[in-house]
């Protein structure tokens, strides 16, 4: 039976650190703030180190999985309180520090930071797989971090000056081989990922090979090209661009594009025109049927809004499923040439009644759970319904309906998970939405774990 040294450990460091709460930091002066704030950031880092530990044991044994997580990430994001996918960036450091034992033992010890930590794994991860090479560039920045305090910045951007320095007739990274060898590590380290910012805005984030992003590249590029128009034709007078009278106001007709110089040239300088040129190429794929469809119907964006606050209210927000929200302006402008599917809720938002597109409830009734549960309904899910299937309640093979009343949004892990678990869900006959029922807890605190003996393999002969 595991001894819990580990988990001892863990509630002793965090009886200690509950001393900071009635801490007084309005004493510390001079010095002492700069003392303080260094081992509060070691204190961190010791901390992070222990969670990115804790984050390998729970990929190990599948512990999140066993009581309804759907991943390991995603239990991680909830217990730390962090934004999506921050969670997934402790596995991932896990993950890459398993074979770069001084970068761990150095998190663990609370010389470097989780980020100084997933810079060093993640630029490590997409060199040749040569284990002493990998080993020895991820010393090197270690090396940087203890002599010349290097943070997570100054370690992504010497990286390859490091790598130049231990490689420097490129015997390693510039040969044939090499390059294939890098080419997968690249392939092997690629994603995307969207934050949103709180501020209406999303942050993105991504990684990919030279190849992937040229054909990206090579798509957008024709889509992203300068739209070039005659001089005036936006309604300005370019002979009085950036005139003024002498009370100071502008002189001429104005335009309604910002940064628009009245010349014909376009605005937008290039980042802006690459993303357009993305957001254009996704319009166009849209329209085709070459998207493959989610449950009877073809990519699109839902949101949900009152009709009242769409025709009329100026301070109202349409709801996404992911939980974010757009302003009624943004709501209009989609609904201009978009599906609008009529939906009657009751007070406290429970759908009542849904347009169908024919009798038999497919199309319609998906648009009803959408509505109704957002995203999978299981607690502390929030995977978007296109990862999601429609669950019956009372099984269809049990004379279950194929309503409303007796279906629920579920992704797919957790789909499986109530087919072969204890859970149970049941629709509140107030409320309409989805009631949750734990299976009974278990006592395991008579079992024990048993292994048979092992034969002792046979001596070794010089």
């Amino acid at each position: 039976m595991t001894t819990p040294t580990a988990l001892t450990a863990t509630a002793a460091a965090l009886e200690g650190a509950a001393g900071l709460r009635g801490a007084d930091w309005d004493d510390l002066d001079g010095p002492d703030v700069l003392e303080a704030a260094v081992r509060l950031g070691r204190l961190k880092a010791l901390v992070d180190g222990a969670l990115v530990a804790v984050a390998e044991r729970l990929e190990d044994t599948g512990a999140a999985d066993a009581v309804g997580w759907a991943s390991a990430k995603d239990f991680l994001t909830q217990v730390t309180g962090g934004r999506k996918g921050a969670g997934g960036g402790l596995v991932r450091v896990a993950q890459r520090t398993a074979e770069l034992p001084a970068v761990r033992a150095a998190l663990a010890a609370g010389e470097i930071s989780l980020a100084q930590a997933g810079v060093i794994s993640n630029r490590v991860a997409a060199l040749p797989r040569d284990p002493e090479l990998r080993e020895t560039v991820a010393r090197a920045l270690l090396g940087l971090v203890e002599e010349h305090h290097y943070d997570a910045t100054d370690l992504d951007r010497c990286v390859t000056g490091v790598v130049k320095e231990l490689d420097v007739d490129g015997l390693l990274v510039g040969t044939d081989l090499s390059k294939n060898h890098q080419e997968r590590g690249a392939h092997g380290a690629r994603y995307l990922s969207f934050s949103p910012d709180t501020l209406g805005g999303v942050r993105i984030k991504g990684y990919a090979t030279l190849e992937e992003a040229e054909l990206v590249k090579t798509c957008l590029m024709p889509l992203a090209a300068p739209v070039v128009t005659e001089p005036g034709a936006c309604g300005g007078d370019p002979a009085t661009f950036g005139h003024r009278d002498e009370q100071g106001r502008r002189i001429g007709r104005g335009c309604p594009q910002p940064g628009c110089s009245h010349t014909g040239r376009d605005p937008r300088d290039h980042g802006v025109r690459m993303w357009d040129a993305l957001v254009e190429a996704c319009r166009r794929l849209q329209a085709t049927d070459h998207l493959p469809h989610a449950h009877g119907t073809t990519a699109r964006i839902t949101v949900t809004m009152g009709l009242d606050d769409l025709t009329s209210s100026l301070d109202a927000e349409g709801l996404l499923p992911s939980g974010d929200t757009l302003s009624a302006a943004t709501v209009r402008r989609l609904a201009c040439d978009a599906e609008i599917i009529p939906a009657v809720l009751g007070t406290e938002g429970q759908v009542l009644d849904v347009a169908r597109a024919s009798r038999l409830v497919t199309i319609g009734i998906w648009n009803a759970l959408v509505l109704r549960d957002r995203h999978c309904a299981f607690p502390g899910c929030t995977r978007l319904p296109i990862a999601c299937d429609a669950h019956h309640i009372q099984h269809w093979a049990d004379g279950g309906s194929t309503s409303l009343e007796n279906l629920v949004l579920l992704c797919r892990r957790h789909h499986t998970l109530i087919h072969r678990t204890p859970w149970r869900v049941d629709i509140d006959p107030g409320t309409r939405r989805p009631v949750w029922i734990p299976p009974p807890p278990v006592d395991d605190s008579g079992r024990f774990s048993y292994s048979p003996a092992r034969p002792k393999p046979p001596p070794l002969v010089a």
